[in-house]
């Protein structure tokens, strides 16, 4: 999530970054946004011959398809990335119509009175304009009908391979389909991605995924923009409260150029913590009192 903005659109939830190559796309990275309560399962046998681990996962991905349309649970957490050389700390309130946030601490120092008076200023600016907080909504929808597309895509944009146990979590390992056939920018990463995922076979959640870029990405034979090999992504989730899950932790490392010479970087290393449960008719204007006394009592 960008902050800044003070009032933001719901928080994207399961997410890797798959996008067009500009410096904003980078900035917020495609997202995968999943939610709906477990759904228990046998656990597949997996010393079993026979078991396709393809079906596996593909029966994972759908249940985490609709589990994004179902679940609509508001939280508050708190939100702690790098940015600017920095370790900053933001207290998040959901509410039905954005999320308000705050900054609350800089590498783990409070902030001085000048600074909180400048956080208190931008969250009453934006409070005032509805018009923006509506355009982030939508912002939000757009980016998460993407999300769902590439979701849709990955059972079939790769091979999987069982790659052994953690607990009762099953990892698989996978490769690019030289079969798939990708007709929109964001789908051609896939042609060059390989990494791990981290699957519940009883509640049929996706816990983690791990990736890397083998190849160069090139997009308009590399006149519109590319990724260098080599670039990370890791995203991990967990059940923060019965039967709701969320995203933990989101680190993206890449590198490239677009729009011909213009050289672009994401780093992103973000960790989401202390989810609690916010009711459905809080309004902006009351989660920026909360926020605001979370600040305090920082």
């Amino acid at each position: 999530m960008q902050h800044g903005g003070g009032v933001q659109a719901h928080r994207s939830h399961f997410a890797f970054p798959i996008s067009w190559p500009s410096a904003a796309a980078f900035s917020s990275a495609g997202l995968l946004l999943f939610f709906l309560m477990p759904v228990r399962a046998s656990a597949p046998n997996l010393d079993r011959p026979g078991q396709n681990p393809n079906t596996f996962v593909r029966e994972i991905l759908q249940h985490e398809c609709a589990a994004q349309l179902q679940d609509h649970a508001l939280w508050s957490y708190r939100e702690t990335k790098h940015e600017d050389g920095n370790l900053n700390t933001y207290s998040v309130y959901q509410t039905s119509r954005g999320e308000i946030d705050r900054l609350v601490s800089i590498n783990g120092h409070p902030l001085s009175s000048a600074r909180a008076a400048d956080e208190d200023a931008r969250i009453s600016k934006l409070l005032h304009h509805p018009r923006e907080m509506r355009s982030a909504q939508r912002k939000a929808a757009e980016d998460g009908d993407r999300a769902r597309n590439l979701l849709k895509m990955f059972p079939d944009a790769f091979l999987f391979q069982y790659d052994g146990k953690v607990g009762a979590f099953v990892r698989v390992a996978f490769r690019p389909n030289p079969q798939f056939h990708a007709d929109t920018r964001p789908a051609q990463v896939f042609h060059h991605m390989e990494g791990t995922i981290l699957l519940d076979p009883l509640d049929k959640r996706l816990i983690a995924i791990r990736g890397r870029l083998t190849s160069e990405v090139k997009f308009g034979y590399g006149l519109l923009g590319y990724l260098d090999p080599g670039g990370t992504f890791e995203v991990q989730q967990k059940e923060v409260s019965p039967g709701y899950w969320e995203v933990t932790l989101m680190h993206v490392d890449m590198r490239g150029k677009a729009l011909f010479f213009k050289t672009i970087g994401a780093y992103e290393d973000e960790r989401y913590t202390d989810f609690k449960r916010v009711p459905a008719n809080t309004s902006p204007e009351q989660a920026a009192v909360l926020v605001r006394q979370n600040a305090s009592g920082d």
